[in-house]
């Protein structure tokens, strides 16, 4: 997808008809995940994006950094929440990698001959469906079935094959990006995912509770950013998500996110689970932050990945 196709449809969901906020209870919808979804920083939930109910239309915009040192993961979006039913999201990632690791790369790959070049940019473009299958959340409270929602994400890495050049301008390996390097297989591919969540009112010492539980069937290495299948693995595979959020005021959350990953490259781009720790704060049903302490396991040239994510998102 080029980035004006990008733009135009992001332009579409934000000019899409909308109700200012909506009429749901703030902090239900989550803040905005790192992929576009409504939910946790770094997995889906079951709710849909914004605060409308079955009779609105609500949209939000989102911005998120992710500072890990030598890797910096910016991304931005928006999405929109059709009668509490549909949510339409879409999404840019941009994954900016230090000089220091391009360099081992190279040093790598030419047996110590090269050692350095210049930092390089790894961006994705994301497109999302959900569609509330049963259930809700907030209200059924007089059951334990969790409000359940199936997605589908479309991810589209647009540097699989941009080369990568050395501190003199030289390109050694011409149409061989960094996913290519790692081996992964395809550029593109789509992930489905099914969530629950529930959240109950009072549940833990007075406090409010939410917890989510998501599936996901995908071919992805590291979420998209490092390609897609690989020479030995061409395949879907499970991976799991869950959030346990403790809601101690109606304006904050506070909790636990993780989330598995298949490991299909191994070597440098082993992949392991990821956590984060955060807390968010609601204001109003105007915006959100949310900040987080995130360890990606590892990256490659980086055994332990991990640092500060930020979140802000406007609700429309």
């Amino acid at each position: 997808m080029q980035k004006k196709s990008l733009m135009t449809l992001t332009f579409l969901v934000l000019s899409a008809k909308v109700t200012a906020t909506g009429s749901s209870l703030v902090a239900t919808g989550g803040i905005t995940s790192f992929e576009g979804t409504a939910g946790g920083g770094i997995t889906p939930w079951a709710m849909i994006a914004g605060y409308g109910s079955r009779e609105e239309i609500a949209g939000t915009a989102a911005l998120q950094q992710l500072d890990l040192g030598e890797y910096q993961l910016r991304t931005f979006g928006a999405a929109v929440g059709i009668y509490d039913r549909v949510e339409l999201s879409v999404q840019r990632q941009n994954l900016k990698i230090g000089s220091g690791i391009v360099g081992n790369v190279f040093n790598l790959l030419t047996a110590g001959a090269v050692d350095t070049a210049p930092g390089t940019d790894i961006e994705q473009d994301i497109v999302g469906l959900k569609v509330k299958l049963f259930g809700d959340a907030i209200f059924d409270q007089d059951t334990w079935i969790p409000q359940v929602s199936a997605g589908v994400q479309y991810k589209k890495n647009r540097d699989f094959a941009t080369s990568l050049p050395l501190s003199d301008g030289t390109i050694p390996l011409p149409g061989t990006g960094v996913p290519m390097l790692l081996g992964a297989g395809e550029d593109s591919g789509t992930d489905l995912y099914l969530s629950a969540s529930k959240l109950w009112l009072g549940a833990a010492m007075g406090n409010n509770l939410l917890m989510n539980l998501t599936a996901r069937m995908t071919k992805a290495n590291t979420f998209g950013l490092l390609g897609f299948e690989s020479a030995t693995d061409d395949g879907y595979k499970l991976e799991w998500e869950g959030s346990l959020a403790l809601l101690p005021s109606p304006s904050t959350a506070i909790g636990v996110e993780w989330r598995t990953q298949t490991n299909r490259l191994g070597g440098l781009a082993e992949e392991k689970t990821v956590t984060d720790l955060f807390i968010a704060y609601f204001p109003s049903k105007d915006w959100s932050l949310t900040a987080a302490y995130v360890d990606l396991g590892r990256l490659p040239f980086d055994e332990k990945a991990s640092g500060l994510y930020l979140s802000a998102t406007v609700n429309l």
